[in-house]
């Protein structure tokens, strides 16, 4: 190597002219070495560089004057706050989950399998392979983590079990659940994904149970039934949704969901 690391730099080498493979320890054999600059730093001028000895740097640098390169290619890290090559706007830097990946596997298996195809001259040629994946699991952790609070945690429709859950607050009463069963059917012949808990149970364990499955919706049935009313909740905004917004008609209920529906991000 030419220097220590922390001082290293481009001037006095002599960069390779090609790159025919990918660079190894063979190409310094004969004094040469792959240089690669990167495109923020075509037409700079008064650069600081280190001068491959440790505690040394050169100053007033210029590329092209003062040094020559192989290749130039996107290589440097993009910083917190650099305009984005694209539109301008800063860049921000925060965590992601990785839900999918992409694989160029090269000629590494193609050539092993004998893979020919024929380029557009009819020439015979060794195809590049690539793979991808999208981890399912992965997905569904990335929706958790975006969409949760204290009492559970709500999907986007394209992944939630169910799109509603009609929940009949007590089946024990007789006016109650023929018009949950009446509601669930409707919602079902509107296109929906339709739960109904028509279990015996108390209204707080049916509210639970559909906050700890991830669905985005919930009508519940209630007292306000036998006015011709229920509640439509988002799971979403549940915690900060006026309450009088949730009463809503019972006729016309697959409607109503339907437009709330485009009208918010649990699409």
């Amino acid at each position: 190597m030419h220097g220590p690391a922390g001082y290293l730099g481009p001037i006095g080498l002599k960069p390779k002219k090609v790159v025919n493979s990918a660079p190894d320890l063979s190409a310094f054999a004969d004094g040469e070495v792959v240089v690669v600059l990167d495109p923020g730093l075509e037409n700079r001028k008064n650069l600081v560089c280190g001068a491959n000895q440790a505690d040394y740097h050169y100053r007033n640098v210029t590329p092209g004057r003062d040094f020559s390169w192989t290749l130039v290619a996107d290589i440097r890290n993009a910083a917190e706050g650099e305009g984005c090559p694209v539109c301008g706007e800063p860049l921000r830097v925060a965590k992601a989950v990785e839900v999918g990946h992409i694989f160029k596997l090269g000629n590494r298996y193609t050539d092993k399998m004998g893979a020919r195809v024929l380029d557009a001259n009819g020439k015979e040629v060794t195809p590049i392979m690539g793979c991808y994946g999208i981890g399912i699991e992965r997905i569904l952790t990335a929706a958790v983590e975006q969409g949760n609070d204290a009492n559970g945690f709500w999907l986007p429709r394209a992944i939630a079990p169910f799109d509603v859950v009609v929940s009949i607050t007590n089946v024990a009463d007789p006016v109650l659940k023929p018009i949950g069963e009446q509601i669930a059917a409707e919602l079902e012949s509107a296109g929906f994904d339709v739960l109904l808990d028509d279990r015996d149970e108390r209204a707080g364990v049916k509210f639970k149970d559909a906050d700890l499955i991830g669905i985005p919706w919930r009508v519940v049935v209630g007292k306000k039934a036998a006015e011709g009313k229920v509640e439509l909740v988002s799971r979403a905004s549940a915690s900060g949704q006026d309450v009088g917004n949730r009463d809503v008609a019972i006729a016309g209920i697959g409607e109503e969901l339907r437009k709330r529906v485009a009208g918010s991000s649990e699409r």
